[in-house]
């Protein structure tokens, strides 16, 4: 009998060591692996979590500096509520559980605390949420045939996942000098009523105007901000 109750205690500790069994997230993903692509790579993912159904509380969080009434220079990760859990899915790190209340989810600022803990020397500022309003699902873009940059490998993968469920546009285009031309491409599309373009070299800034997507001028303007000399565009 002793010897029943010790083995029986000895278990019991053991599994109080071990804790209890983790939650599963959300579902399993793998990213797209694009330079830069912490935004559009938690887009893909948010609308692989509204693709499961449900009226869940799902954001992308976002935080940088601030720059002409714009966020960019920053970072951005998924989040959501799933069983009653919040969660995080980074694109550095996959999948964690947020030691935070569903009751504090509207708080950016609260939610953003456990995350920024893993970027210790990052000086994170102004985080803020965005969410995506519904929209006509778009035409994926051809990848050029033959060996591209790897820019421009990127910008088409993006725009092919973001494409699933919104309009994309993607165009190939030429910057840098006339000695030394460099061949890139970006996605463009609509998140949170921003006019979003996600280059692999900077990627995305979301600006604040309004635009039709197939304007390539308005495009070429834009790229002109991060990447002077853009030019010569052609969708794909």
């Amino acid at each position: 009998m002793r010897l029943f109750l010790w083995a029986a205690g000895l278990l019991g500790g053991l599994a109080l060591l071990r804790g209890a069994p983790a939650e599963r997230p959300p579902f399993a993903h793998a990213p797209m692996g694009v330079a830069n692509g912490c935004f559009v790579e938690s887009v893909v993912l948010l609308d692989r979590w509204a693709g499961q159904g449900g009226e869940s509380w799902r954001r992308l969080l976002q935080w940088g500096a601030r720059e002409e009434e714009e966020l960019v220079a920053g970072h951005a990760v998924a989040v959501g509520e799933h069983r009653g859990q919040l969660w995080c899915w980074d694109v550095n790190r996959g999948w964690a559980a947020l030691p935070i209340e569903p009751a504090r989810k509207e708080d950016a600022a609260a939610v953003a605390a456990p995350v920024l803990a893993h970027y210790p020397r990052t000086e994170a500022r102004y985080p803020l949420f965005r969410h995506d309003f519904p929209q006509a699902e778009g035409k994926p873009p051809a990848l050029p045939a033959g060996t591209v940059p790897a820019a421009v490998r990127d910008a088409v993968r993006a725009g092919g996942q973001l494409a699933r469920v919104r309009p994309v546009t993607v165009v190939r285009f030429v910057h840098g000098s006339a000695e030394q031309p460099q061949e890139s491409a970006a996605a463009v599309f609509l998140y949170h009523g921003r006019y979003c373009v996600y280059l692999p070299e900077r990627g995305t800034v979301p600006f604040r105007l309004r635009g039709d997507l197939a304007n390539l001028r308005l495009i070429q303007e834009l790229l002109r901000r991060s990447l002077p000399g853009a030019r010569e565009l052609r969708r794909l």
